[in-house]
């Protein structure tokens, strides 16, 4: 009996691995994205201080830290809930779990790029921002047509509802964002010079996800959470 357990709690255990590796990917991402956001040096005579530009970077920059943190939270519980429907894996697998958490931990550069170069005439890191935010759904539907399309075998048996459930929610999510970064490129060529404009454009991404969500909902399975 022992002999023929052991090479399946091998496999159990290597599948383990897998899940603390991108547990930790996630962890040391959002760890990464305060290291950026700094108290601003003080002069010693605060009577004549403005307040509001000595602050500011450093209050933009906790924002963006929250919006990451809350978009990186999401797919780690995506993440969690998506490696309970696996049971094998194999080098595609891998491959294509280290290429969605190669987005996850880009999230500190591309953050600290939006929230501390950003200028009305330097928009790159704003593009690069969200292209980053559309890449992460994208490589995540990746991994879930891998699993539940192309290698079905790599998924537990039945839950039929809860896999279709994922695989379409990815799909819904990422041309969600797609339609996103489409917005904030075709406002940018409009008025090319109104940061007031363009940076809100990004708020129709939430928009989006909430249209995809409510499309994608109607496939939850009951019970599911």
């Amino acid at each position: 009996m022992e002999k023929h357990h052991g090479p399946i709690l091998e496999k159990e255990f290597e599948l383990e691995r897998i899940s603390l590796f991108s547990d930790a990917v996630f962890a040391i991402a959002i760890t990464l994205l305060v290291i950026d956001i700094k108290w601003p040096e003080l002069p010693e005579n605060l009577k004549n201080i403005r307040w509001d530009e000595t602050l500011g970077p450093m209050a933009f920059s906790f924002i963006g830290f929250v919006l990451s943190f809350f978009f990186i939270g999401r797919f780690w519980q995506v993440h969690l809930r998506l490696f309970r429907l696996v049971r094998k894996y194999d080098a595609g697998l891998i491959s294509r779990n280290l290429l969605f958490l190669f987005f996850i931990v880009t999230f500190p550069f591309t953050a600290s790029g939006l929230f501390g170069h950003l200028r009305s005439d330097f928009k790159l890191p704003l593009f690069v921002y969200v292209a980053n935010l559309v890449l992460v759904p994208a490589a995540n539907f990746h991994l879930c047509r891998y699993i539940f399309h192309r290698k079905p075998y790599l998924s537990v048996e039945g839950n039929a509802e809860e896999k279709k459930y994922f695989y379409v929610k990815s799909l819904y999510t990422t041309l969600a964002m797609l339609g996103m970064l489409v917005i904030v490129i075709l406002v940018s060529l409009i008025f090319p010079r109104r940061m007031e404009i363009i940076g809100p454009s990004c708020a129709i991404g939430g928009i989006f996800l909430r249209i995809a969500n409510k499309k994608s909902d109607k496939l939850k399975p009951v019970g599911h959470s």
